[in-house]
């Protein structure tokens, strides 16, 4: 009759350490690539839990491209369906008064018309494509403006990765304004562009931790 399997004083003692190691990063929480992309002060900032903006020039092109980073204390899934919530954005963007759907070219892929109130001026309109994919690392959403008497164009993107027991987003985007008096509103630009990455990290907290059945 065969014994049961008992560990030999013989078992080399680098499998036991390779199997406690492997044990150790089976059960270990996800850490974000996305942070590694980042200085050691910047890791710092993020992991206190305060945005951090990089702005990066472009050759010839009027503003920069502006990538903010934050940590949110939601999963991944919980922002991305955020982000992807046309329906509601208006209630927690402050100057947004729609986001409405106008075309579907297929399951992942969305063209909004996002209406947004603008302090000084009017009431402007423009027309984005966003498209959804589920990355390696977590959760991507592209898009590219189609429509707008402001801007030439505008590309960016919302990752969205697991760290942790939180996630970790970075919102880039580049916009290319159409005349000069516009481009002049450089700085307004990258405010309402770090105001947006707030309300979207206070909202996705918030339904994170409201109540079952709590609107």
């Amino acid at each position: 009759m065969n014994e049961p399997f008992r560990l030999s004083v013989h078992f080399p003692m680098r499998k036991i350490l390779f199997l406690f190691v492997t044990a150790v990063a089976l059960t270990a929480p996800a850490q974000s690539a996305m942070v590694e992309e980042l200085s050691a002060a910047d890791r710092d900032k993020l992991e206190s839990g305060q945005a951090v903006l990089i702005t990066v020039e472009k050759p010839g092109a009027t503003w920069p491209e502006v990538r903010i980073y934050r940590k949110v204390k939601a999963t991944p899934e919980g922002v991305t369906a955020l982000f992807l919530d046309y329906e509601n954005a208006d209630s927690f963007i402050d100057n947004l008064k729609s986001a409405v759907v106008e075309n579907e070219p297929d399951a992942n892929t969305k063209d909004v018309r996002y209406t947004v109130k603008l302090p000084v001026l009017f009431t402007i309109s423009y027309l984005v494509r966003n498209r959804y994919e589920k990355t390696p690392e977590g959760y991507t959403v592209h898009w590219n403006l189609l429509e707008s008497l402001f801007a030439k164009s505008a590309v960016g993107k919302l990752r969205v990765e697991p760290h942790g027991d939180s996630a970790v987003i970075c919102y880039a985007n580049h916009v290319e304004p159409a005349t000069s008096l516009v481009a002049g509103l450089r700085g307004h630009a990258i405010k309402e562009a770090s105001n947006t990455v707030d309300a979207i990290v206070a909202e996705a907290e918030r339904r994170h931790t409201k109540p079952a059945g709590q609107p």
